[in-house]
């Protein structure tokens, strides 16, 4: 486990590098190597038999025995091929390869130079910017670099149990900011639409006037941010548990939003009605627990063995017809709610008489 974090530190570690030195590596423009046509670079010999070119004291010949063979090949069937000093790789049968680092040197141009065996062993690394860390000391503490930005590598890398890996330290170590939400679970009873409401943060400052995706039981809602940095959405959920995914800037965040179902109230008064009227009219009021109206749902009135459907209005109150009623007499009627996503079921019973 310690080689496996050895080596993916010194990865990181040089990604980081290389964005760093980036910026300054394009300032420095006496790198640029100029060739003018003074440079004896390549020298031609003539009235020879074969066609000889000299270029940088290595001799190139071409044979007509050997010209369709490619210029270089490596054989991995049994035997090792080396690229520089050791630098190796190949094994029978493409099997055993292997790398040597032991001896690369990193130059930046800039000023800056690793030797990635030095890095392995602890040797202490100087930048070209005044930089200096320690691979010992990049384990167990904090590296600071030249422009006052550090990191911890506890903070980017955790390999207890499953793992994990945090890309805003590596964002923070070469001047990003990282993006957070601040935003609360809502646990209540139902009584209509609720707002959700989160605070988008980039390091300690709000975003403003940017746009946030909300997804709710795979429905998207967008919000935009106000001066303070918070988008709000209203939503109305029907009971249960919902999971609130708020996207901005390729961050997700998540909050869990607990519905349950409101109490119903349903209120139903005896009444009288005359046997010679053909419809009789019986009304009823259905509202919820803080005696708000329950309107555009169902309910039914069952009465002298016949059941009757009628649908509440924006009071809350419910009109049923009663047909075929005449015969003089007390009845029961029951009337009913039976619920739904958002209500709690509820029911009555009253006495109608018809004389």
């Amino acid at each position: 486990m310690k080689i496996k974090q050895s080596i993916f530190l010194v990865i990181m570690v040089l990604i980081s590098l290389c964005i760093i030195t980036a910026a300054s590596a394009a300032d420095n423009v006496s790198d640029v190597v100029e060739i003018t046509d003074d440079a004896p670079e390549v020298q031609a010999i003539d009235n020879v038999e074969e066609n000889i070119a000299v270029e940088n004291d290595v001799v190139l010949e071409e044979n007509d025995d050997t010209a369709d063979e490619p210029i270089l090949s490596v054989d991995n069937s049994a035997t090792d091929s080396t690229l520089g000093e050791g630098f190796t790789f190949g094994g029978t049968g493409g099997n055993g390869t292997k790398f040597d680092f032991s001896n690369i040197t990193f130059n930046f141009g800039n000023g800056t130079t690793i030797d990635l065996g030095s890095l392995l062993n602890g040797t202490t690394i100087s930048l070209g910017n005044g930089t200096t860390f320690n691979i010992s000391d990049l384990l167990n503490s904090n590296m600071t670099f030249g422009n006052g930005t550090s990191f911890n590598i506890s903070s980017i890398m955790n390999m207890t149990g499953n793992g994990t890996f945090d890309i805003s330290s590596i964002m923070n170590l070469i001047g990003g900011k990282k993006v957070t939400f601040e935003a609360q679970d809502i646990k209540q009873t139902y009584s209509g639409p609720i707002t959700f409401k989160i605070k988008v943060l980039d390091g300690d400052k709000p975003v403003t006037q940017q746009t946030v995706v909300f997804t709710i039981d795979n429905t998207d809602y967008v919000g935009r941010t106000d001066n303070d940095g918070y988008a709000t959405i209203t939503v109305n959920l029907a009971a249960g548990t919902h999971y609130v995914y708020t996207e901005y800037n390729n961050v997700i965040g998540k909050n869990k939003i607990e519905i349950t179902k409101a109490a119903s109230k349903l209120t139903a008064k005896k009444k009288t009605f005359k046997a010679k009227a053909k419809t009789k009219k019986y009304a009823i009021t259905l509202k919820d627990n803080k005696g708000k109206a329950i309107k555009n749902v169902k309910v039914t009135l069952k009465v002298n063995g016949k059941t009757i459907t009628a649908k509440t209005n924006a009071k809350g109150k419910a009109t049923f017809k009663i047909k075929k009623l005449t015969k003089k007499g007390k009845y029961t009627a029951k009337v009913k709610f039976a619920g739904n996503g958002f209500y709690k079921a509820s029911s009555a019973s009253k006495k109608i008489t018809v004389k």
